[in-house]
């Protein structure tokens, strides 16, 4: 026997137990050991590759069909093990994911997980709400949460610590064929009620560090566009750290705060995701705007040649190009614009270069205000003022005081005879043929007043007098 378990063995009999501790300890004794022999026997005849094979068919379910495990993906798991002692579960290793495209025309994405270390909570399955939590390390960083659901909603909360996003396709799929390096954390807080994407609640909080776009071999690709629509060599950018919020309300992803900042250039992204079942069928509706420096654009001829084939379709007042990100999230459709895509609201960014702000128009000279125009001949005159006698002056305009050299209005009544001699031509201010000159009310607003009128008074008639005011 070894050495060591002789003396184990030894110990064990130099105890001495009272006859109490000897009862207690059959009682209790016998169940645990019978525990222990069902547990092993168990351990030890469950059949793995079957029990593998179910753990890949609950993990490849759809979304919507209420499996607690569905991630939506098909899932191959390399080597499977249960876990007694440590707590009920299991640890898988080697597990690779496919995406399921939505076209035909597309490729799955591949992700590698290298282990997973699952732990069922036990008396929360029993109670008709299975819940587990799980700690995942993959693309050299790690995934830690735990997730409970039931029929009438699933919670999960998720931390995410430094993945790093070097070669994922998925990612170079969904950017347009760019490749996006950094190293991701963050946390996820969500509930969804009736297991449906569509009535998702939470927050969502990212952080990327070093981020890096291209690579200088891949090529950016953009359909709409005249000039991106064959490719261009995009070369590498660096973008420094993305930080950002994401709220969820029902069903509803808005972007707050999503942006970069960097010496090469500035980014920001804008809008929402309205969330579907499956989630790659999610509907996205966003606006990113990019502005890279000056050197940049020195240094990078492919960069400048792009700002200059995207200026008139979407250069922007505020210096950024902007570009519309619509369709779903497997298969995005991006198209350069200067305006956001419906139901986007995008503000100007500060700080944007002295260039590409408008040009303030022109002091303009202030005006003095016009004249009102005479009123036409035809409009009907005034109410007459008392009349006046003799050589009653004409007010000026404006003024409100008569002028005694003012010229006589012009005479309205039956047509004028032949024209007068000069040498007997009525005294200034006096109305032709012995008449009343009616003087109109003086104004004071700048309106020429309207002209005089004359009565004429046939001969052997007397003119009316005046009415006393």
């Amino acid at each position: 026997m070894n050495p060591r378990v002789q003396a184990l063995v030894d110990r064990l009999r130099a105890i001495e137990l009272t006859e109490r501790q000897q009862r207690i300890l059959t009682w209790v004794g016998y169940p645990l050991f019978a525990l222990l022999v069902a547990l092993l026997a168990f351990y030890w005849s469950v059949p793995r590759e079957r029990v593998k094979d179910r753990l890949e068919t609950a993990l490849s379910a759809d979304v919507t069909s209420g499996q607690p495990l569905a991630i939506g993906m098909d899932v191959a798991i390399g080597d499977l093990s249960l876990k007694l002692f440590t707590g009920l579960g299991f640890k898988a290793t080697d597990i690779v994911l496919h995406t399921r495209p939505l076209t035909a025309a597309e490729k799955p994405a591949r992700y590698v997980i290298d282990d997973v270390k699952v732990r069922l909570g036990l008396f929360s399955t029993l109670f008709g709400r299975p819940s587990y939590s799980f700690v995942a390390h993959a693309l050299s960083g790690s995934v830690e949460g735990h997730v409970s659901g039931s029929a009438d909603e699933t919670k999960a909360a998720i931390e995410i610590d430094k993945l790093v996003l070097n070669g994922v396709p998925g990612i170079q799929q969904s950017t347009g064929g760019i490749p996006i390096d950094g190293t991701v954390s963050g946390k996820l807080d969500v509930a969804v009620p009736k297991n449906l994407l569509a009535n998702a609640n939470g927050t969502v909080d990212v952080d990327i560090e070093d981020v890096v776009v291209g690579d200088g071999k891949a090529k950016l690709i953009v359909p709409n566009d005249p000039f991106l629509s064959a490719g261009v060599t995009f070369p590498r950018v660096k973008l420094g750290k993305l930080s950002g919020h994401i709220v969820i309300d029902k069903g509803r992803a808005r972007f707050e705060g999503v942006r970069v900042h960097s010496a090469d250039a500035d980014a920001t992204l804008e809008g929402y995701v309205e969330l579907h079942d499956p989630i790659g069928t999610s509907q996205m509706h966003g606006y990113l705007k990019f502005r890279p420096s000056e050197a940049l654009v020195k240094r990078e001829a492919t960069i400048e040649l792009m700002t200059n084939a995207m200026a008139g379709t979407a250069k922007r007042s505020d210096g950024f190009i902007g570009i519309q990100m619509t369709g779903p999230l497997m298969s995005m459709f991006f198209l350069p614009s200067k305006d956001p895509p419906y139901g986007v609201t995008s503000l100007s960014e500060p700080n944007a270069p002295a260039a590409s702000s408008p040009t303030p128009p022109p002091a303009r000279a202030p005006v003095a205000p016009a004249m009102p125009p005479t009123p036409p001949p035809s409009a009907p005159p005034p109410e007459p003022a008392p009349l006046a006698t003799g050589n009653s002056a004409v007010p000026q305009p404006g003024t409100g005081t008569p002028s005694a050299g003012a010229p006589p209005a012009p005479v309205q009544g039956p047509p004028p005879g032949p024209p007068p001699n000069p040498s007997t031509a009525p005294p200034p201010g006096s109305p032709p043929s012995g008449g009343t000159e009616v003087a109109p009310p003086p104004t004071g607003s700048g309106v020429p007043p309207p002209p005089a009128r004359a009565l004429h008074v046939e001969p052997g008639e007397q003119p009316a007098p005046a009415k006393p005011e």
